[in-house]
């Protein structure tokens, strides 16, 4: 048995909207006969039997932002039984890109969100990009840096929600984060994360940004490693894991976890990625695993 969920990026899903599904985008599925559950005016289940689930997603993928709702495909069995959620922070977590604050901290701003916007849409390569946009905040003094800038970090709407309800249903959580870690450590105790992986920027002897990062960088393929090592770690098998990211470097470890949620991402990370979300709220992915309004109500209490 399969799920089909569409989540509407307003309200609700309008009765137009409704007889749309039920008598043009479900029959062309040929998927026959279906059961439905309203999880939420704005959130309907179909479970269908599917033959080819590999067309039938690319069919729904077609239909994917030709309307006012997302649509998600996946094996129904496999839907509450996921026990590990890995988030990107940076436009994921968080509304901000960090090391774009850290630029307007030095009045920078236009130049390194150039370089990130290119690096985001998979335009540059990622440590490369990386290394440009790091050479641009030498100088700036360290001292009270992070402290400051952790005022202006804004949590994306509803992700105190989902943790909230990831952290009441036992998976375990943590964020992968391409910015720095001093900030994706606040957002992991913020938010009640188990695991923070992020960059870490240099200082020199009067604790000024050197321009350069010091041991690893948390690229694509190091997310990617990382979801692996942790899923591992908690005795969790690759196919429990949900990816969770709007750039192209969460592509590779959306790869390797069970399911991959594109969040209100890039062109290119919503064409490749295994499922989009683009509504204003991360607790609607509570809506993707199958819960409805009652049982969320009660997860985010």
């Amino acid at each position: 048995m399969f799920a089909i969920t569409f989540i509407a990026h307003g309200e609700q899903l309008a009765d137009q909207e409704i007889q749309d599904i039920e008598t043009s985008i479900l029959p062309k599925l040929d998927v026959g006969n279906f059961e439905k559950k309203v999880l939420s005016p704005r959130a309907v289940d179909y479970y269908v039997n599917v033959s080819d689930p590999s067309k039938v997603s690319q069919q729904l993928k077609q239909e994917q932002g030709k309307h006012a709702y997302d649509i998600i495909f996946q094996d129904n069995d496999q839907r509450k039984n996921k026990k590990l959620f890995i988030f990107d922070m940076d436009s994921t977590l968080i509304y901000q890109e960090v090391i774009e604050l850290i630029a307007a901290y030095a009045d920078i701003e236009d130049k390194v969100a150039e370089i990130t916007t290119r690096a985001m849409n998979g335009e540059l390569d990622f440590n490369e990009s990386l290394r440009e946009r790091v050479a641009l905040l030498k100088g700036i003094d360290a001292t009270n840096l992070w402290e400051e800038l952790k005022e202006k970090i804004e949590l994306t709407r509803g992700v105190k929600e989902l943790t909230t309800a990831l952290n009441k249903l036992g998976i375990v959580t943590g964020v992968l984060s391409g910015g720095f870690i001093p900030l994706a450590q606040h957002v992991k105790e913020v938010l009640g994360l188990k695991y923070a992986y992020a960059n870490t920027l240099g200082v020199d002897d009067e604790n000024k940004l050197d321009g350069t990062t010091k041991g690893m960088i948390v690229n694509g393929d190091k997310k990617a490693e990382l979801l692996l090592q942790i899923a591992e770690e908690n005795g969790i098998g690759p196919k429990q894991a949900v990816a969770v990211g709007d750039g192209a470097n969460d592509l590779p470890m959306m790869g390797k976890a069970g399911f991959g949620i594109a969040w209100n991402a890039k062109p290119k990370v919503q064409q490749a990625a295994p499922c989009c979300l683009n509504t204003k709220s991360l607790q609607d992915v509570l809506y993707i695993l199958g819960y409805d309004d009652a049982e969320i109500s009660s997860l985010t209490a």
